[in-house]
Formats: structure tokens, C-alpha cells, sequence
């Protein structure tokens, strides 16, 4: 157990230990479910106990957060893709449902793989170590990142694009000029055009 122990005496012969908050409770991996055998995912579905999260499955008893419905995508992304794009903006609750293909990025400029994967597009991006947040083995733009090559994409936003570029931008905590300056910063390509984007948000 790491850190001192907090004493709070409320009697000469009872005290109530107060444990830091990092020793209270540690935090729970989320079940690999992908790494079931068929037989008992699908008896566990049949039971309820393993219900739909986006194109996988997460514990009932999980409530869907960023960190599960990325535990949900481990079957396509594994330890070696980023999600982003649309996928990212799924995995941050800002849309209902990942888009088909699931949109993924290698790290480290790696090239993607010369055979197609099934159901996910490898992109090629530059991301740093600042533009990607990891949950458990897991890992997705960040907020900011997400919102940025979504308000770069070369295509024009869907309705659903737009409404996660909102929510994106209703959760960034620096606003509008925050995102503008994260956009300065990083590609010029599309920048005219996410800024453009950005301000009619």
C-alpha cells in the first residue's frame, strides 16, 4: 500500500482509518471479452450478462464509458492502432454508433499493413504522445485531436459529424480559441477549411 495512513480519533480507544484516495480502490481492467471462446461469449449474450457495444461486446454490468467502448473495439484495433476520426469521436460518447469502417491510425508513421484488415481503415498520421490518451491497452486521439481532424476531414461534415464537433468543443476546456491555436499548430492541409468550420460551429 502506497502513502501514509490518515488517523481521525473521534474517542479515546476508536479510530477511523482514512485510507489516500490512489490506496482505496484500485481500478478494474475491463474484461477481455474478445479472448473468450466463442461458446461462451455467445451463451453469455444469451444470458444478458454480455450485451451490443458498438461493433463489439461489453459486460452488462459495465456501463459504457470511454475506457469500455474502447475495450469493445480491441478485436479490430488491439495494442498496435489508435482509433480517430469518427471511431475516436465514438469512443468519447459525442455519436451514437462507430462509422463502418472503423477509422484507425498506426503509430509512430508506421506504414499500415500491406493486407486490409476487415472492417477498419489504417491510416498513416502523425500523432505524438500528447494527441493520444490510453485506457488500459488501448488508445485514442484526444479530445482536441479528435475534434481537430474532424474539422480537417477533406469531405464536407455530415449532420453527425457537426453535432460531435459541438459536443467536442462544449467539453474542450480552453474553448474556441484553445482549439484555434491547436489548429495553427498542427498540418497546414485543410487548416483554411477547419477554421472556417470551427467558426461556424
Amino acid at each position: 500500500m502506497t502513502g501514509p495512513l490518515l488517523s481521525s480519533q473521534n474517542s479515546e480507544t476508536d479510530h477511523i482509518w482514512i485510507l489516500p484516495h490512489s490506496a482505496r480502490r484500485p481500478r478494474l481492467a475491463v474484461p477481455r471479452t474478445h479472448e473468450w471462446p466463442p461458446a461462451v461469449r455467445s451463451a453469455e449474450r444469451l444470458r444478458g450478462s454480455l450485451v451490443s457495444c458498438g461493433p463489439g461486446l461489453r459486460p452488462a454490468a459495465w456501463p459504457e464509458t470511454p475506457r469500455v467502448r474502447l475495450a469493445a473495439l480491441a478485436p479490430w484495433l488491439g495494442n498496435q492502432f489508435v482509433a480517430i476520426g469518427t471511431t475516436a469521436a465514438w469512443v468519447w460518447g459525442v455519436t451514437r454508433r462507430p462509422a463502418v469502417p472503423l477509422q484507425s491510425s498506426t503509430m509512430g508513421r508506421k506504414r499500415p499493413p500491406a493486407r486490409a484488415i476487415a472492417g477498419i481503415a489504417v491510416h498513416e498520421h502523425a500523432l505524438t504522445a500528447s494527441d493520444i490518451a490510453q485506457f488500459g491497452d488501448g488508445r485514442v486521439t484526444t479530445r482536441t485531436r479528435t475534434l481537430c481532424d474532424l474539422l480537417r476531414s477533406a469531405t464536407p461534415l455530415s449532420r453527425v459529424d457537426r453535432v460531435a464537433c459541438r459536443l467536442l468543443l462544449l467539453q474542450h476546456e480552453g474553448g474556441r480559441s484553445s482549439v484555434q491555436a491547436a489548429l495553427d499548430a498542427g498540418a497546414r492541409r485543410y487548416r483554411r477549411v477547419a477554421t472556417t468550420r470551427l467558426r461556424d460551429l
